[in-house]
């Protein structure tokens, strides 16, 4: 059984060994004559081991060791980087956490490099949904430098791209970062990083498409075509040398070299090019073996090639997995394994990190070692502040407790007002923070249930008028989107169904929930705000027109703003098919399978046909799910490209040439190790987006709600042939380039439209109209990798079969509210921040409301409530119902609460405020109490030691006018959810 069970997470790590299976058996490995034989024993807790041991354990020297361990690991909270160091025994901690607010997102992924000095690492990273959305994944990236000693962190004025290879660290302190084009914005921009100063170079412009960018003397070095090229200063290239393919995991070392993988058919090998001079360093298998980088420019050339080459001083070779992650100086070797349960982390905010579980390899003694440490927030100095990115913001400092200084500062600028959380104008048709329009969160089971009847056009049961508080009519799910029959027959594969929308949400409805509970709608930005352009001065400003609007589960985009705010070519729904897609899952599913069923359609009836074209099986859905998220170019009939385009060819060198099929097992020939690789979900850039659908068809997320999150596809035969069926569910990266797109793998045409003169040759033979090479190849043909489908592609797997006539599984039960006053005294006047007269879901009976409620919201711009961006309702608090934000430090995202009870509640009173089970996590809400008379009091409430109960302020003399009010500036920059719920007045006190 194989030591390791997952791929790294880090920049341009080369994947693992099960990408070769998908050419054939001939491509298994054969360890060297001189392996060093692998450990024995089970791994040892370094943490439970003494400093005798650990000599024996980690090696002698550990103490005054320089090396370093690091890895990163993404969360709902945020992205961690962690850091172990040899001189601590390999104690691991986690140095700093990055995330932007206004993000609903269940996972931040990302990519890091670290310097030559091993001081600084170079971190991009991004929301999870980011990589569904082709301009987002090219330059929406945020970036930061962070400190791996003292863990400050310094953020950026600049997105990159979210690539395998972005950031590009060379021998010293030098970074270079990638500005991805795409079919609507060619070319490629550089940027060189000084990350000891976190100074940027001036924007270089490269013509065509540059890869795996670099630093190298004043310039970079990237892959263009199958050439190495390197750039100067001013964007002008030169090809240093042409391999067989494109060049990948780009190495420079210390002695002036660069060291880079390449693909050739079946063969993987490792080059080096110095003085001019190209030498091949090792050959193998695809994915046998990697090339790491480490401090100091060194190079690591890792796994098992089949034959090795006489190294240079600067490449060390260790006797490791091909996809370890090796410390600064390659004393040890480590890889991360994760379980499906950590796919999804939980409850947004979150409350706990999962563990990071490390299984990891010391070269120097063979021992094998195990690490687990818990991701913590690491709130240092700069990783709370919102990146330059979004636009820099003032910020109070942490613990301000005057909150008059607060309310001077917003004074000065008309900073704040008096509004409704709701926007006054949105353009995606169904409002955010509008208390009557609630979503719920389904359990996966129930999604499998709307997903397995919705595919034979099942889902027609009858949604009662006001169905779960929605405000709509009767309806049914499929009443309102019946099924488009598929061209050829048959039905949907429901795996495929499933995986995109763990793809496309992780399965969920409504934002920031658990299953059960009700909260927004999930919507995709909402607000129109243009993180991904070149004007990063406006990132946090409002542009209604720019709204994404995709809704729920399946991100249902089409039809869904305000009518007469369309965009050009979009005819608007019905307001109720509106909100049924925005607040009901299984109408969303319905209407989700819709647009599936459309693409299915028209990529098979223009000859787009995989395989045996069955659609029940899950392979046969690769166009189809390719279209599904990057669109479909229809021919034009004047000979003009047409098809699928380029940005989820999986030939496009944004993706990684060597990685193995997402989420597979890692090596498909060991039987015994039957552990997928879950830790692809936390890299998920790694893959175009059809052959993440397919993964996760075959492997399905956990939620913790229902155990596995729904029946996964299933591949028949011996167990060995089902392994290999089932890895080989990913087709040749060459296959989408072929002669019916004038595309010929191993063809070096020169491009010679005007303007692409200087691109180098490649494989693009399409001409435009004037006979000239464009680079235009569009993918429009059948392609076969599975000639007997009938028996080698994945088999659906139904749980809810539609004769068994199953009932709608019942809903789920996650932090039931508190709808009565439980525990207060039955005198107490209750002042809620639920508006009079609205009912909850939950909770049913209007609330109690026995005084006045407001919130206030910064204006971040004339007109623009910045400060809504970020706030949030859930059903769960008191009454049903509660909102919550983030403690910020920042004048732009400040919101104020206040409570006040009847004029005539004067005298000796108790307070109280309550904490709702979830979203409230400062440990500083700072609640002032204005007893009416001029006096102000402050009482700070430990949010999280409340959950779920009311928090007494004290007894206070109260007169009239009287009030107790809640500013999350007055928390300071913690990042920390905190919740504004409901205030209770005990007169008399207690």
């Amino acid at each position: 059984m194989s030591m390791f069970s997952t791929s790294g997470l880090r920049t341009g790590r080369p994947m693992a060994l099960a990408a070769a299976v998908a050419v054939g058996l001939a491509l298994l490995w054969v360890p060297p004559a001189q392996a060093k034989p692998q450990p024995t024993r089970e791994p040892v807790a370094v943490g439970a081991i003494g400093a005798t041991e650990r000599d024996k354990v980690i090696g002698t020297g550990w103490q005054s060791s320089p090396d370093r361990a690091w890895t990163t690991a993404g969360d709902a909270e945020g992205f961690h980087v962690l850091v172990a160091d040899a001189a601590d025994g390999y104690t691991w901690r986690t140095v700093a956490t990055l995330s932007e607010s206004g993000f609903d997102t269940d996972r931040w992924i990302g990519n890091a490099c670290v310097t030559g000095s091993g001081r600084r690492a170079v971190v991009v990273y991004a929301p999870r949904t980011f990589t569904n959305k082709a301009e987002l994944s090219a330059r929406g990236g945020f970036t930061a430098v962070v400190d791996l000693e003292t863990g400050a962190v310094r953020k950026l004025p600049v997105t990159t791209s979210l690539a395998y290879f972005n950031p590009g660290c060379g021998t010293g302190e030098a970074v270079a970062l990638t500005q991805e084009g795409d079919e609507e914005r060619p070319g490629t921009r550089l940027l060189r990083l000084d990350a000891v100063q976190a100074k940027l170079g001036p924007k270089v412009t490269v013509k065509g498409q540059l890869t795996s960018a670099v630093p190298v003397g004043n310039g970079f070095i990237g892959a263009r075509g199958a050439y190495l090229t390197k750039v100067d200063s001013k964007g002008s290239t030169t090809n240093l040398g042409e391999g067989s393919n494109v060049p990948f995991a780009i190495r420079p070392d210390g002695a002036g070299g660069v060291n880079y993988l390449e693909l050739d058919g079946t063969s993987m090998r490792a080059r080096r090019l110095a003085g001019g001079k190209q030498v091949t360093l090792a050959e193998g298998g695809v994915g046998s073996f990697g090339l790491e980088p480490g401090a100091g420019g060194r190079v690591f050339l890792t796994g098992r090639p089949t034959s090795v080459s006489s190294l240079p001083a600067a490449v060390q070779r260790l006797d490791v997995p091909a996809t370890a992650e090796v410390s600064t100086t390659g004393r040890l070797a480590f890889e991360r394994t994760m379980t499906a349960e950590e796919t999804l982390p939980g409850s947004t905010p979150p409350v706990d990190s999962a563990p990071v579980r490390l299984k990891a390899l010391v070269p120097q003694t063979r021992e094998a070692v195990s690490f687990q440490v818990a991701p913590a927030h690491a709130a240092t100095a700069g990783a709370t502040e919102v990146s330059p990115a979004l636009g820099r913001p003032r910020t109070a400092a942490a613990g301000t407790t005057s909150r008059a200084d607060a309310a001077k500062a917003a004074a000065d600028d008309d900073l704040m007002t008096r509004y409704d959380p709701e926007d006054p104008d949105p353009w995606c048709a169904v409002p955010r923070n509008d208390m009557k329009t609630l979503a719920y969160h389904p359990r996966p089971r129930q999604i499998e249930w709307a997903v397995d009847y919705g595919i034979f056009g099942a889902l027609t049961q009858v949604r009662p008028a006001n169905f779960k508080n929605f405000g709509l009519p009767s309806y049914s799910p499929q009443g309102l989107f019946p099924p488009h029959p598929l061209v050829g027959g048959g039905h949907v594969s429901a795996q495929i169904m499933l995986g995109i929308l763990a793809q496309e949400s992780n399965l969920w409805q409504a934002s920031q929930t658990e299953s059960g509970e009700y909260g927004n709608p999930l919507i995709g930005n909402y607000y129109g705000r243009n993180y991904y352009d070149e004007d990063t001065s406006d990132d946090w400003r409002i542009h209604w027109d720019e709204a994404d609007c995709g809704y729920g589960v399946g991100q249902v985009t089409d039809g869904m703003r305000k009518a007469g705010k369309e965009k050009p070519g979009e005819v608007a729904r019905p307001a109720v098919h509106q909100r049924a897609i925005a607040l009901d899952y299984a109408a969303n599913i319905a209407a989700s399978l819709q647009i599936l069923q459309d693409k299915w359609n028209q990529t098979y009836s223009n000859g787009l046909v995989v395989n045996n074209g069955d659609p029940t099986k899950v392979e046969n859905w690769y166009f189809a799910a390719w279209a599904y998220n990057s669109g479909f170019y229809p021919s034009k009939g004047d000979g003009s490209p047409w098809g699928v385009g380029w940005s989820n060819n999986p030939i496009n060198p944004r993706y990684d040439p060597a990685r193995h099929p997402f989420l597979d097992v890692r090596d498909p020939f060991d039987l015994d190790d039957n552990v997928p690789v879950f830790s692809d979900a936390a890299h998920p850039q790694d893959w175009p987006y059809q052959e993440k659908v397919i993964g996760w068809a075959a492997q399905s997320i956990d939620t913790g709600d229902d155990g596995v999150g729904f029946r996964t596809a299933f591949w028949i035969g011996e167990p060995l042939d089902a392994r290999l069926r089932r890895t080989q569910q990913k087709p040749e990266t060459s296959l989408f380039c072929d002669g019916s797109n004038n595309c010929d793998p191993l063809a070096r045409v020169q491009p010679n439209e005007p303007g692409l003169e200087q691109e180098p040759p490649g494989p693009c033979l399409h001409k435009n109209s004037a006979g000239q090479y464009d680079l235009k190849c569009w993918y429009h043909a059948p392609v076969t990798w599975k000639g007997d489908c009938d028996e080698s592609c994945g088999f659906e797997g139904i749980r809810y079969d539609v004769p068994d006539n199953y009932a709608e599984p019942v809903d789920g039960t996650h932090n039931p509210p508190q709808c009565t006053p439980v525990g207060l005294p039955a005198n107490v006047i209750i002042v809620d921040s639920i508006s009079s007269g609205t009912a909850m879901p939950r909770c049913g009976n209007a609330p109690r409301n026995d005084g006045s409620f407001i919130m206030e919201f910064a204006e971040g711009w004339p007109g623009e409530y910045t400060s809504k961006i970020d706030t949030h309702q859930l059903d769960n608090g008191f009454g049903g119902h509660h909102w919550f934000t983030r403690a910020r430090g920042s004048y732009r995202f400040q919101v104020i609460a206040t409570w006040r009870p009847p004029t005539s509640q004067t005298g000796r009173t108790g307070v109280y405020v309550y904490v709702p089970p979830t979203g409230g996590r400062v440990n500083d809400a700072y609640y002032e109490i204005n007893t009416g008379d001029g006096r102000i009091r402050m009482v700070k409430v430990d949010q999280e030691a409340y959950h779920g109960s009311w928090a007494f302020l004290g007894n206070f003399q109260l007169g009239s006018g009287a009030y107790v009010r809640l500013d999350t500036m007055l928390s300071g920059p913690s990042e920390k959810s905190i919740s504004i719920d409901a205030a209770a007045f005990v007169p008399g006190g207690v």
